[in-house]
């Protein structure tokens, strides 16, 4: 499998708190069949992950080093969860925020509970400039839950969807796994992903139980293209099916 969200960059956001940790997420994920991992701080203006942002680099190399050594079968690319902003196109171009894997493909958050004004008129932007928003846990924006129209409409764009594993336990709530289900059964996703933060995650306790819960509402095929297809096309900047 290859995930194309995860926060393992240690002391970067609100994920890895420490190099020890990158190294045992790192480990975890590929105990449990991961053999590529985007990581994709987040990038919210005006926060602190901002200034954090710029040690990624440097980091991520480290991160590396210690797969080389550890022979782990596991490799890591570049990216950023970035907070939808009115100044996008500028701060991709100005290198503050990076397209996975220097692709088409730009991880984007929303705000949680209320939907921004501009948000259709920023993704045409994107659009039409050759990115390919993808739209991180959809699922959890409460404005998406009750209104499955809005749904249509990003796809209609050609926004893409990344759903987490987790909702279909319950992590986020019962409204977010109505939703995560829902998206699953009728075909919205076009991936799945993590979004690990730490080593303790309910993932990697219950990641063999919730690959058996989300195979058996899709099937094999369609879990390999989510979880692995896609990405991968992903990471190659090739065109992904809508």
């Amino acid at each position: 499998m290859i995930d194309i969200h995860s926060h393992v960059i240690y002391e970067i956001d609100d994920g890895s708190r420490s190099y020890e940790e990158s190294l045992s997420i790192l480990k975890k994920m590929n105990e449990i069949g991961y053999r590529a991992m985007v990581c994709t701080p987040h990038y919210i203006t005006g926060s602190k992950y901002v200034e954090n942002n710029f040690n990624k680099f440097k980091k991520i190399q480290l991160l590396r080093e210690f797969i080389r050594k550890e022979n782990l079968n596991l490799h890591l690319y570049l990216g950023n969860e970035i907070y939808i902003d009115p100044e996008i196109e500028s701060l991709i171009n100005a290198g503050e925020v990076y397209p996975i894997n220097r692709s088409r493909y730009l991880l984007i958050e929303f705000p949680v509970s209320r939907l921004m004004n501009d948000l259709m008129n920023l993704l045409f932007l994107l659009r039409s400039k050759g990115y390919v928003p993808i739209i991180a846990h959809p699922e959890r924006y409460l404005y998406l839950q009750d209104n499955h129209d809005l749904l249509d409409k990003l796809l209609e764009m050609g926004c893409l969807f990344q759903g987490n594993f987790s909702c279909i336990i319950g992590k986020y709530g019962e409204h977010t796994k109505k939703l995560f289900l829902y998206m699953l059964k009728n075909n919205y996703y076009h991936f799945l992903a993590t979004d690990v933060h730490h080593e303790t995650d309910i993932l990697f306790l219950k990641f063999n139980k919730i690959k058996k819960m989300i195979i058996k509402e899709i099937d094999e095929t369609r879990f390999k293209k989510l979880t692995y297809v896609n990405p991968l096309k992903v990471i190659r900047n090739e065109p992904v099916d809508f």
